[in-house]
């Protein structure tokens, strides 16, 4: 009996860090979100009149928006592989304790925490070519 409850509170603390890692994981992207619209806006102002200047500072924006996607995407992928491993610990553990299992395995459909790859490599996407546009203008100029 003690031993079922020993599995009992296992599988509650996996269930628990998987809600919390699932939490976070959309907290990042809604923070991630916000700095991605915070460049754009910077990247579509016009801080300076000489247009060398602004075609380097577009650059620069644009360097940032193509870092912090691939950082936005990385921390993506860690996220998932925790939420990821937490959902497996927790399906073992209800095997074992003869618990309903609140993450079954042939449920269909896509994992939400995939679809949110798409983010990320969107705007890496996006920012790459207004790099790709930015650096043709700069080349025009010189």
């Amino acid at each position: 009996m003690s031993e079922k409850l020993e599995e009992l509170d296992l599988l509650k603390l996996f269930t628990d860090r998987q809600d919390a890692e699932a939490r976070l994981h959309w907290s990042r992207n809604s923070y991630f979100l916000v700095v991605m619209s915070i460049l754009i806006l910077a990247f579509s102002q016009k801080p300076v009149e000489n247009i060398f200047q602004l075609v380097i500072f577009q650059m620069l924006i644009a360097i940032l928006g193509i870092i912090l996607s691939i950082t936005w995407l990385l921390i993506q992928y860690r996220s998932s592989q925790y939420m990821l491993y937490y959902k497996r610990e927790a399906q073992r553990l209800a095997k074992i304790a003869n618990a309903p299992d609140v993450y079954p395995e042939k449920l269909g459909g896509i994992e939400i925490r995939k679809l949110a790859y798409i983010l990320p490599i969107a705007f890496s996407i996006i920012w790459s070519a207004l790099l790709f546009l930015v650096a043709m203008n700069l080349f025009s100029l010189l």
